[in-house]
This record gives structure tokens, sequence and C-alpha cells, in this order.
């Protein structure tokens, strides 16, 4: 059954314009590794992207020697959980650590893979603050889209401390639409009303750091080094993204960071 689901998430990633190579092949050019991937990518932009299929709780221990293991060798990590490991759409609950590591790595949300509504889909996991700590509030996107890959290198302090590769498969139309839900969601919790409200600027300031595809809290280096990172690659005069994309994306770069010197009252 494994091998069947990966066959067929293969067959969506061939679907994506970003994608050169998607296959369940091992590369016969890379060492023996402890940790042997479902899927293999290759992007246009000759980024590679290893994708594990997770059918049981995965141990932090291993988690991270995965991402250890792939960061050496320059190609990013994505797991893609079975949703019977998860809990139901809607849930309150109390995290499990390894949850927290894969969603702290995705900023946010974890990817995963099950049946919805008779059909077999990819969506994306939500994970939303409460008013209590280590609580969240689950919520699935079924209409993830599923129209992009990357890989990006990310500093993280927290859980799975280290710089790592990590490969993601939202387009940032998508990420924006979730981050903008994720912080109605918040607010919620914490003032225990359903009516649309404006943004808290604590939630703004959360929205900044994933803009700019960081973890929330990162320290002043990291922010500067993410601002000049994306900055370079979506500024309009050099990037090789679609204009209006790279303008959009550009000014939300500059917007969060800017949000950040101001909240953190940096110079």
């Amino acid at each position: 059954m494994e091998n069947a689901v990966a066959k067929w998430i293969v067959s969506k990633f061939r679907l994506v314009q970003d994608v050169k190579v998607a296959t369940t092949h091992k590369e016969l050019n890379v060492t023996h590794r402890n940790h042997e991937p479902d899927i293999v990518v290759e992007t246009w932009m000759n980024s590679r992207l290893h994708v594990y299929l997770i059918n049981e709780i995965l141990k932090p221990r291993a988690l991270k020697g995965i991402l250890k293991q792939n960061s050496n060798a320059n190609i990013g990590t994505l797991f893609i959980v079975n949703t019977a490991l998860l809990p139901d759409d809607g849930a309150t609950f109390k995290i499990p650590s390894w949850q927290d590591d894969l969603r702290v790595m995705n900023l946010g949300h974890i990817y995963a893979y099950g049946l919805i509504n008779d059909e077999l889909e990819v969506i994306q996991v939500n994970y939303g603050e409460t008013s209590l700590r280590n609580e969240y509030k689950c919520w699935y996107t079924v209409d993830f889209p599923f129209d992009a890959v990357s890989v990006r290198r990310r500093e993280y302090s927290t859980n799975i401390k280290g710089t790592w590769y990590v490969g993601d498969i939202a387009s940032n139309a998508f990420k924006r639409r979730i981050n903008a839900e994720r912080s109605r969601q918040r607010f919620h919790y914490r003032t225990k009303t359903t009516h649309e409200v404006d943004i808290a600027p604590q939630d703004q300031l959360s929205a900044a750091y994933l803009a700019l595809e960081i973890e929330v809290g990162a320290g002043q280096q990291a922010v500067k080094d993410a601002f000049r990172k994306l900055a370079r690659e979506y500024h309009p005069d050099v990037s090789n993204h679609k204009k209006a994309d790279a303008e959009q994306r550009f000014k939300e770069v500059k917007d969060a960071y800017d949000t950040i010197k101001s909240h953190r009252k940096w110079k």
C-alpha cells in the first residue's frame, strides 16, 4: 500500500511546473544512507528533495538524523504523514513532541495524506494556538493546491535546533491565505469570539516571521539573513519569478522585515 501511495504522490509531483524529475527509484549516484526516501524529486532550479511517507510515530532522533543526513548533501527534506496518526479535523489537543517538531519544521503545519471524502488526497494540517500552553486547534486544508515545490535553507533555534534544507510544496499565495487564517484562529482563542476581527499586533509579528520563512521568535541576525536572501530572490530587477509575483513577494518580505524591526526596536 505504501508503494502505491508513493507512486500516486509521484504523479502529483510530475504535474507541478517546478518539477523536472519525480520518482520512487533510489538515486544511484548517492552513497548508502541510514534513511532512504520514498520519493526523490529534482526541480528545474537544480534543487533536490527527498520525501518520506510517515506511517508510524517518528522519533525526534530519527527526524533530526534525516535532516542532518540530507542537509549535509544539500538535499531538502519533506515529511508527508498518514492522517491516521494525526488528530481529527477540528480537534483541540495537547500536541505530542514529534508532531510539534514537524510543526516547527514547516512553520506551523504538517503535510499529510489520507482518504478525504473517500478520495486519496495530499492536504495541509494546520496547528493554531489556543489560550493554553502546548494546546492546539487542528484544522485541515483539504483544498490544498499542491502547485509548487521548493527547497529552502532554514535556521531553527528550538525543537530541531540547527540549520537544515527543508522542502516545501505550497505556493506563496497559499501561504498568505493560511497565515491570515492562523492569525484569526489565535485571536479567536484569546478573545473567545467568532466575530471577524483585526489581527492583533502579536499575531502580525508572528505572520511577519512566517513571511520571512523563519521560525517565530528568531534572533536579529537570522531575521536579517532571511530578509537579504529573500530580497535577492524576489527583487523585481533581478528575480527569475514573474514580474508581478516578484513585486508582490518583495513587498511582503520588506513589510515583514520592517514589522519585526519596529516591534523588536532593532535599528
